[in-house]
């Protein structure tokens, strides 16, 4: 399949460009007969079939609805998905234009079979979501027909929206070590993609500039289950003797998992490790556990917001180079474990 990127390679002009001329647009954005003239010739030798994209908006067909296509992974993360969708249909409502949002589910390694995206067919933009090591590789070797954003991924060529995952880390391991905390264990699953290892990353480095002690641990199921059987098989193991003082979960479903293994087997109040999340499930969920589970947020919704905004602006053509958008991320003190406090050097 003929792509835009490789028009504008054969014609030497940006691939945004060609993107204008192919949807339609070339007036409104004062690009020049010569221009368009040279565009249409190399899409014609080339043999460009149009995407939906361009289908639609110069033949008139659909061309007041938007297709949005988000794809997410079809593992521990499905219920994460009510966040970021809250996120994406208040700024489709927002954006001033009908909008249609498919969603395709799809195998994490296996993001390349997914046709909707191959061939832009369905769709004039795509947002991906939790793409893994394998996917990423795929999106920097390909040549994709429509616009791309990611979402808490980084890959070479395409518009981003991120969180700082070392901070992440760095905030959960401040509260631990303000509380008093000598000794600390990591309760995640296997890590997907890099931010999950930059997040342990960072909390491991606050600790041991701080002498904190970090326990070796192992992997554990990225699920509520997943996070109860881990609790209990280190209760008659490696935490028989000697409790942590702090535990830092992966995700707040392993962080319920584990508080309930815990009041199973009658250590509450006092006597419950402190612990903090990867705020990353349903915050009312979090809010109202007994006890309350503190956090790092992960701001999804806001996320979200930021990832449209970048399709429109790619679609729109107002971005030519690929945009990275990092978000702040807060820790957000309950009852699992007290505040961070402030600090001489804090900006």
């Amino acid at each position: 399949m003929v792509t835009i990127k490789q028009i504008a390679q054969e014609v030497g002009i940006s691939p945004s460009t060609v993107s204008i001329v192919l949807g339609g647009k070339a007036a409104e954005r004062k690009i020049s007969k010569a221009t368009q003239e040279r565009i249409y010739d190399a899409a014609a030798r080339l043999g460009y079939q149009p995407n939906m994209a361009a289908r639609s908006l110069r033949d008139g067909t659909g061309a007041n609805e938007l297709v949005v296509a988000m794809f997410w992974a079809q593992d521990f993360r499905a219920s994460m998905m009510v966040r970021f969708w809250d996120g994406l249909r208040a700024e489709m409502e927002n954006c001033g234009r009908p909008v249609r949002l498919v969603i395709y589910p799809y195998v994490n390694d296996h993001l390349k079979e997914c046709t909707a995206l191959t061939s832009g067919a369905n769709c004039h933009a795509a947002l991906i979501c939790n793409a893994s090591y394998v996917d990423l590789q795929f999106l920097e070797d390909a040549q994709l027909p429509i616009p791309v954003v990611l979402y808490n991924r980084e890959c070479k060529g395409y518009c981003s929206v991120n969180v700082d995952d070392v901070k992440m880390g760095a905030l959960a391991a401040r509260a631990f070590i303000d509380q008093g905390c000598r000794t600390a264990a990591v309760l995640t699953g296997q890590p997907v993609f890099a931010g999950m290892e930059d997040r342990i990353h960072g909390f491991r480095l606050e600790l041991l500039h701080h002498g904190i002690a970090l326990l070796p641990s192992r992997y554990c199921v990225n699920s509520i289950r997943g996070g109860y059987e881990a609790v209990i098989h280190r209760l008659h193991r490696e935490w028989k003797d000697s409790i942590p003082d702090a535990i830092f979960c992966g995700s707040s479903m392993i962080a319920h998992g584990a508080l309930r293994a815990f009041a199973e087997v009658g250590i509450t109040g006092s006597a419950l490790p402190r612990m903090i999340a990867v705020g990353n499930g349903a915050e009312e969920v979090d809010e109202f556990a007994v006890p309350s589970l503190s956090v790092v947020h992960l701001p999804m919704e806001e996320m979200a917001c930021q990832c449209f905004q970048l399709a429109l602006d790619l679609l729109d053509g107002k971005i030519t180079t690929p945009e990275s958008r990092m978000l702040p991320v807060e820790y957000l003190a309950r009852e699992t474990c007290g505040p961070i406090h402030p600090r001489e050097d804090a900006e």
